[in-house]
């Protein structure tokens, strides 16, 4: 990440002093996005396919509690 170091009130007042700016790490370039975004998909097939799998099982222990109380079947729980 980046961080920036801010002038006092009276240091932007006085104005007439050169400062030095320290260079950026890593200049800005719209390439720098693409694996940015690469990531983020990857990021989020995975959540997603996590996702998937979590409600498989709670949906697969919910027909295997409806075939082990009497009286509960999927058709009357519509």
């Amino acid at each position: 990440g980046q961080f920036f170091v801010m002038m006092s009130p009276q240091e932007v007042l006085q104005g007439g002093a050169q400062r030095s700016i320290a260079p950026r790490a890593h200049p800005y370039s719209p390439k720098s996005e693409a694996p940015r975004a690469t990531r983020d998909e990857k990021r989020r097939a995975q959540h997603n396919e996590v996702e998937r799998r979590r409600r498989d099982k709670i949906n697969n222990w919910i027909v295997q509690l409806s075939k082990i109380i009497p009286d509960c079947s999927m058709e009357n729980t519509k």
